[in-house]
């Protein structure tokens, strides 16, 4: 089947091949064509199925209409859904996602930014790993257009987007305490990743604000590489033994530990909320249908990937209408209330 040019809209609607290059590559204003016409011509491409080469349309443009994303961990449910948000809102614009994961591995990721660089992305959505300061900073020496999500690096002056994550573990510890429980743990990753270090800090000064000690031995730190092995243990050492169990509720400070951490509560034949109550950040589906529901740090996937589009293309074209060139955003997260916290 042959591919509908330029030409061929051009002669559909009887105007030139010229008019119809400036509105598809989004420049009908600047040569002051009407938006009637514009819409005539996006309408027609549309029906006609036109395919844009997108390495001409960089040639000519100097964009290629697409976006570099780097997300950390596509195995994690909640980068998968971020991921398909971002990717929506950029459809809208005409933009495509080239989807790339690090796997929380920072020569990975350094690979990946190579690669996204030859083929000529006009712009960067990245959740950066631990050890990737250099790469990112690279990147804005280039004065390439980046937009951190997920997590930043407090030293590097880049967009972000980001959630409030101090104040949703604080919240969330705050809950469990207010339901009679004094022996909270948190299982959390690398603290050398901002988020994880804040989710840590929030959930320590909520014991301290209620007047208890925190407790070192029941902060469990995992790999970035862990699986139901390093989750069982950190389990075990927290509610296995039923004559001295240590804690009688845990904060899971990801979606991916929660998972593993209830499948193995459920193993050892321990009750939510019964036995020990649970929160976890983000709200996955798995969450809505356990035999006790899991109370959740829900984040805003949907505002965060909107915004995160937004505020890179205001990047890729500064002359947008009050494109401020620096956004840091730290949106708020909803705590929603399930039965794995108890009474």
């Amino acid at each position: 089947m042959k591919k509908t040019s330029l030409n061929d809209i051009a002669k559909q609607l009887g105007v030139s091949k010229t008019l119809v290059s400036f509105v598809l590559n989004g420049r009908g204003k600047e040569f002051r064509i009407s938006d009637e016409v514009c819409r005539k011509v996006l309408e027609t491409a549309k029906e006609m199925n036109y395919q844009p080469n997108r390495i001409a349309q960089g040639l000519r443009t100097g964009k290629t209409k697409t976006i570099g994303l780097i997300i950390a961990d596509i195995a994690n449910p909640f980068f998968g859904k971020l991921g398909r948000e971002i990717e929506k809102e950029a459809a809208r614009y005409g933009y495509r996602i080239i989807f790339c994961s690090s796997d929380e591995n920072p020569e990975k990721s350094k690979q990946q930014i190579a690669m996204l660089q030859q083929s000529q992305v006009d712009g960067y959505i990245i959740s950066p790993t631990i050890d990737s300061e250099e790469q990112i900073r690279a990147l804005l020496r280039a004065h390439l257009p980046v937009v951190l999500i997920d997590r930043y690096f407090p030293d590097i002056e880049c967009s972000y987007i980001v959630v409030d994550n101090l104040d949703a573990a604080y919240r969330a510890t705050t809950h469990l305490l207010a339901r009679g429980r004094k022996k909270i743990a948190n299982i959390t990753l690398n603290l050398d990743l901002v988020n994880m270090k804040e989710r840590t800090e929030g959930y320590q000064k909520a014991l301290l604000d209620n007047g208890l000690q925190v407790d070192e031995k029941l902060i469990k730190i995992l790999p970035f590489s862990h699986d139901n092995t390093d989750v069982n243990k950190a389990i075990l050492e927290l509610v296995g033994d039923q004559n001295d169990r240590k804690a009688d509720a845990i904060l899971f400070s990801t979606s991916k530990i929660g998972v593993m951490g209830i499948e193995c509560i459920s193993a050892l034949g321990l009750r939510i909320p019964e036995d020990v109550a649970v929160v976890s950040f983000d709200n996955v589906d798995a969450y809505k249908i356990c035999v006790s529901p899991v109370t959740v740090i829900g984040q805003p996937l949907s505002e965060i990937g909107k915004k995160a589009v937004q505020v890179l293309l205001n990047e890729i074209n500064p002359s947008r209408k009050n494109a401020p060139k620096l956004q840091q955003i730290k949106l708020k997260t909803e705590f929603i209330v399930r039965k794995s916290c108890g009474a």
